[in-house]
Formats: C-alpha cells, structure tokens, sequence
C-alpha cells in the first residue's frame, strides 16, 4: 500500500474492498504496533468478512485504540465487500491463511523466563563428576564434539588449563568467581572487563563487581 492510498483509506475508513483488505494485511505484518494499521485491519476484517473476525481478533485489537467511540461508530458503518473477480477469490484465499498465521501464533503458549531461569542449575566443580565438568565447558565454549576429533581426545585436565590461559576466549563469569575465590583478585577484575564487552546487557553488574574488587585489592596492600 503506497502513501495516497494510505491517506485515502484514513479518510474514508469505513468502505473496503477484498484487495484492500490484503494490502492491509500486508503493512500490517509490517508494521504490527501501528495503531491505524491495526484498527483498519479489523474493520477490513469485517469488509472481507474474515472467518471469526469478532472473536478472534477485535479483543486484541481493542488494546490498540486511542478512541474507542470513534472506532465502533465507523465498524458499524462498514458493509460486506463483494467478490467480484478472481484476483478477489484470490485474494481472499491469502488474508484467510494470513489470518489463521496470526491467530493460531498468539495462542502459542509464550516463553516463560522464570522456568528457564529456575531449571538452571549451576556446575559445582568440587563434586561433580569429570563428564558433567567437560560438558558444561563444551557448552560455555560453545565447543562441538567433532571440533575436538576422536583422534586426538582432550583431558579434562587439559581443558581446565585450556579455560584459565590468558590467551583463551573463554571468559566466563564462572571463571571470574572462581578467581575471586582463589584470591586473584586483579585476574577476576580482567575477566570482569571483558564480560562488560562481550554482555553489555549486564554491564552494570559487572562494573559493580569490578568497583567492590578493586576496593578489596586496594585494601590488601
């Protein structure tokens, strides 16, 4: 849908035709936060009469109004577009599969982090056994088992050595705590600053944990 387009059917927002509703379809899965696209979506819906339209998508629809009087004035006014030709039956056919795509993707169960964030569990190296240790580098590293070949095995040892050489990319937070905790307090802070760079997102808590060992070395000299 190009611009006068657009600004015409924000004029007269209460007459579709099936070839409308397809190109607001499209700009709407374009743009899906877009609160013009998403009131002209339902009342296309209505035009194209979309299989189900009333309750499958105006609930959500409504979230997005910014004045509902308004809108359900205009709804009312909106009559059945007729299937004319067979670019119509056509198009018809897409915004319906276009439709079904929407509706059955929102009611996916969503993503829960808390779950994600409560089966996780922590690798203790003192007591867990060399397999569940390998592992868990493996997957810090991001290491596959072919990178590693069956010619050539690594020991466990090896790869501890591997995660503490200065030359490695394997800093990780565990490997920073496991520094603190040894007591090399300026290794731990050099770690800290490269997580900064690599998980921005977490900046904060790194730059904190950075200031309170910093203090910590000052006061051991």
């Amino acid at each position: 849908m190009d611009k006068s387009a657009f600004n015409a059917k924000m004029r007269d927002m209460c007459s579709y035709t099936i070839q409308d509703k397809a190109d607001i379809q499209n700009e709407k899965t374009r743009h899906p936060y877009c609160v013009l696209l998403q009131a002209m979506d339902i009342l296309s819906d209505k035009a194209a009469g979309t299989f189900k339209w009333e309750e499958r998508f105006l609930p959500k629809a409504t979230l997005y109004l910014f004045d509902s009087q308004k809108f359900f004035s205009c709804l009312q006014r909106v009559s059945l577009a007729e299937i004319q030709t067979p670019a119509d039956i056509k198009a018809k056919e897409k915004v319906e599969e276009a439709k079904d795509k929407e509706f059955y993707a929102d009611e996916q169960d969503s993503f829960d982090i808390m779950e994600e964030i409560n089966s996780y569990q922590e690798v203790a190296f003192k007591t867990a056994p060399k397999s569940v240790i390998l592992s868990k580098f493996l997957e810090t590293g991001n290491y596959k088992d072919e990178e590693l070949g069956e010619t050539n095995p690594i020991s466990v040892e090896d790869l501890g050595k591997m995660s503490v050489s200065k030359s490695s990319p394997l800093e990780t937070e565990t490997l920073a705590v496991i520094y603190e905790k040894q007591g090399k307090l300026a290794q731990a802070i050099d770690v800290y600053e490269k997580l900064i760079v690599k998980n921005p997102e977490k900046s904060s808590t790194f730059a904190i944990r950075i200031s309170e060992l910093k203090m910590k070395l000052e006061n051991n000299k």
